[in-house]
């Protein structure tokens, strides 16, 4: 705006310097016109008065600059001081001469466009009837070039180096106001009162802006909140796949885990699952792709963004879902493993007892096959039982409420109850430790020391033994179930946890069982925020630590 105005104020000044010079030019030019025909009128008057009743006194005249003329009576030329009067026209009928006839003397001016000249002409009559014209040319273009076109420029470039200082000074004073004014203060004063509609205007603009941004701050604030608290990733892309819009989440599932933001989907993420439910989506189609890596599964939804009936982007939701396919897959193993546990006892009695319905069986063997349908019954009730346990642990809810609970107690209670296992299997159960409190669920505490006891005795060798410690610790306490027995492979330790996994299967056909032990004991122990830890040797023996936290 100040050069705006600094421009404006050195055109207005240079362009009221050209009017004054043209007008000063306008009024010059007259007056120096007037001049000359007041020296034309002198000139004549002088000759006339040497030039007396001789005629041919004018050409014993000194030189002078002005042309002159004697004409007689009649219009012929008797003399001219620039040409042959001989071959001169008649002069009768030039205006100046008819004039002097009738006035006494006259002035005429003509112009020459084709010489860009003027020549003032100044006729009198004498004495003798004859007619005295004295002439001066002037050369317009020389006039004005010598005369004004030279005093014009240096009084231009002058006037134009004043007046842009002085315009330079004076826009920045108008300016300064304008620029000190504080838009957000609605009782600042005015600097000019014509500012005060637009000042006004602005403020009540800068208020509705200012409404408007303070809007969009809070919803990109709870956006970023949103986005960024989600498990899932999020992203937001154009037509031509660049990325809008993501959080860190859509980094972490579908980049590499690079410190640089891809411009593009594509630079995020090549997979065909990905690319697949972007291209669908810029098609206009809803669809969910999946999208697998070594030790991950997700599910990709996209779904298009229109505006005014076209596509012109996608937004892409990344769903973690390993968790879910691993449950899935778990639960068709269990599935599979319960039909398959189930229906080996099953067959048994059908077996069994179908042989006994059709009298085939022996009196004296009706005893022992009575004994092999209770086993497989008591195997069937015993596997149904851990089944319901898993369930119920699985559904997180406790019949009971928490209580406290003496672990060194409780395991003596469990070793005297599987003595008899124990003695069968020539093991020694000792149990250490003091008395240790903690906070929990008694049936889940007695079914986790029940299932590290009873495995510890079943899966150990014959005279070895058991030794079971419980103890407090800082952190709250610790349950230890140590045995001399056949001990798991390297290979099968991060699986002994699974429902109905089985480390070697060769012992598992001669040990019964139904597999679910540790299961059960890993649930109960997640459940009570616990955690289990173990640590085996094949062929030496197994030791599995719990720790209870306050």
């Amino acid at each position: 705006m100040t050069k705006k105005i600094f421009k404006n104020i050195l055109a207005v000044s240079i362009a009221a310097l050209v009017v004054c010079i043209l007008c000063v030019s306008y009024v010059l030019y007259g007056y120096f016109e007037d001049i000359i025909k007041d020296e034309l009128k002198t000139e004549a008057y002088l000759i006339s008065q040497e030039m007396g009743d001789d005629e041919n006194q004018l050409e014993r005249l000194d030189p002078v600059n002005n042309r002159i003329t004697l004409i007689d009576k009649n219009g012929t030329v008797l003399y001219d001081s620039r040409a042959d009067e001989a071959s001169m026209e008649n002069h009768s009928s030039r205006e100046e001469i008819i004039e002097a006839r009738n006035n006494g003397d006259a002035y005429s001016v003509r112009y020459s466009d084709t010489l860009s000249t003027k020549t003032i002409y100044y006729a009198v009559l004498i004495d003798d009837g004859n007619v005295l014209r004295v002439a001066q040319d002037q050369n317009v273009v020389a006039l004005l070039l010598k005369g004004i076109i030279v005093p014009f420029v240096i009084i231009l470039i002058i006037t134009a180096l004043l007046a842009s200082i002085i315009s330079r000074t004076a826009s920045r004073r108008i300016i300064a106001p304008i620029n000190d004014m504080d838009l957000n203060d609605d009782d600042a004063d005015e600097p000019y009162p014509e500012l005060a509609p637009l000042m006004t205007k602005i403020r009540q603009q800068n208020k509705h802006i200012q409404l408007q941004l303070d809007e969009m701050k809070r919803r990109q604030k709870e956006f970023i909140a949103i986005t960024e608290n989600m498990n899932e990733g999020f992203l937001l892309i154009d037509r031509s796949m660049e990325i809008l819009s993501y959080n860190t989440a859509a980094l972490e599932l579908l980049g590499d885990g690079g410190e640089s933001v891809p411009h593009t989907a594509l630079e995020l993420n090549r997979s065909k699952g990905f690319r697949t439910a972007v291209e669908k989506a810029l098609l206009g189609s809803n669809n969910q792709q999946a999208y697998e890596t070594e030790n991950r599964c997700y599910n990709i939804v996209a779904n298009p963004v229109s505006e005014n009936g076209s596509v012109v982007g996608a937004v892409v939701i990344v769903m973690d879902v390993t968790e879910k396919e691993q449950r899935e897959k778990l639960r068709r193993e269990f599935t599979s493993n319960v039909s398959h546990e189930l229906k080996t006892p099953l067959t048994t009695i059908y077996g069994v007892s179908d042989m006994m319905a059709e009298g085939i069986v022996k009196a004296e063997d009706v005893r022992s096959f009575g004994m092999t349908i209770k086993d497989e019954s008591g195997r069937m009730i015993s596997l149904i039982d851990d089944i319901i346990k898993l369930s119920k642990l699985d559904e997180n809810p406790a019949a009971e409420e928490m209580s406290e609970v003496d672990l060194f107690e409780l395991a003596s209670v469990v070793a005297e109850r599987l003595k008899i296992n124990a003695e069968e299997k020539k093991v020694s159960v000792r149990i250490e430790g003091e008395s240790t409190v903690i906070k929990g669920v008694p049936s889940l505490c007695e079914e986790i020391i029940y299932n590290l006891c009873e495995n510890a005795i079943k899966y150990n060798k014959e005279g070895g033994s058991v030794r079971v410690e419980a103890k407090p610790e800082a952190s709250g306490a610790v349950l230890v179930v140590e045995d001399t027995g056949i001990g798991i492979p390297y290979e099968y330790q991060d699986r002994v946890f699974e429902r109905f996994f089985r480390a070697d299967k060769s012992h598992s056909n001669q040990i019964k069982g139904t597999g679910l032990g540790l299961s059960i004991v890993k649930n109960a122990v997640l459940y009570l925020g616990g955690r289990v830890e173990l640590d085996s040797t094949e062929g030496k023996g197994t030791r599995i630590t719990v720790h209870f936290f306050k």
